[in-house]
């Protein structure tokens, strides 16, 4: 039995197969609604929070993890005698990151802290790899080395169906939001740099699942066999259900599993949002 706790944080996302085979504990961000505080996964799971996102003209807004929180989690495990690994979330996309860091320097023990410089499945690819290395009784040492391994090799693509929560939360203009609505132009979206960036455009809905797929063959290749292929999705499950039986069709995975895409980038993609990710090792 291994003596490193993994830790990380909502701002990535880790599919359920992940969670249910490894024992990693999530830190929840906090999610504002109207004024009214909510932990993600704790006080509001993915379904309340999509609901409450169409239920919403207002944009919601997160809270990074405190610190007290850091350093009481990183005393709590130091005290049962773990190691601890802590992956971030991208630390060029919030400060919780520095948060950790400063905790850190205020326990005695163990403790280490990897930034995934990813969001949303991105890190939670990374998380799984993590956890799946210290279960095989590797040091954190080497654990982290495989991981910075890794960085580069996760790709991840989504899009969304409205222009309008991309414009509510200040990521585009509104003149940009208007004529994109007109022509119904559909942005394609990537997590690089530990940003989301976008990266090509299509128009129309029904375009949104082919343009993923390619771009994902585009960083990858045409074999898949040997690959896992995860489809993130809002709240639209038969949006999902198709997006999965597309993927089998076209790429051909070793297995494909489905996540709900994260507060993270649902409070600004909105809840009709589509994504796909794939961790590459022989990249």
């Amino acid at each position: 039995m291994s003596n490193i706790k993994i830790l990380c944080d909502t701002m990535n996302d880790v599919p359920n197969n992940i969670m249910e085979n490894y024992d990693i504990e999530i830190l929840p961000t906090t999610i504002i609604f109207e004024g009214k505080e909510y932990k993600a996964g704790v006080d509001i799971d993915g379904d309340e929070f999509y609901k409450l996102l169409r239920s919403t003209e207002n944009i919601p807004s997160t809270s990074q993890i405190t610190y007290a929180t850091f350093k009481e989690t990183f005393e709590k495990y130091i005290n049962e005698g773990k190691k601890v690994l802590y992956l971030a979330g991208s630390s060029a996309a919030s400060g919780t990151y520095q948060s950790a860091m400063i905790a850190r320097n205020d326990v005695d023990g163990d403790v280490y802290i990897f930034d995934t410089y990813s969001l949303c499945i991105g890190g939670g690819l990374l998380i799984g790899e993590a956890a799946r290395l210290a279960s095989e009784g590797h040091e954190i040492e080497y654990i982290i080395s495989e991981l910075e391994k890794y960085k580069e090799k996760v790709q991840v693509y989504f899009s969304v169906d409205s222009l309008d929560y991309l414009h509510k939360g200040g990521r585009i203009s509104g003149t940009k939001a208007a004529i994109g609505t007109l022509l119904n132009i559909k942005p394609i979206l990537k997590i690089e740099d530990g940003l989301v960036k976008q990266k090509t455009q299509v128009r129309g809905s029904k375009k949104i699942v082919p343009a993923l797929i390619e771009q994902l063959k585009s960083e990858i290749g045409e074999d898949f066999s040997d690959k896992d292929v995860y489809v993130g999705y809002g709240d639209d499950l038969k949006e999902r259900d198709r997006f999965v039986e597309k993927v089998k069709e076209e790429l051909k995975p070793k297995n494909v599993y489905t996540f709900q895409i994260g507060a993270c980038v649902a409070c600004h993609s909105g809840p009709s949002v589509l994504g796909i990710a794939c961790l590459n090792k022989q990249l």
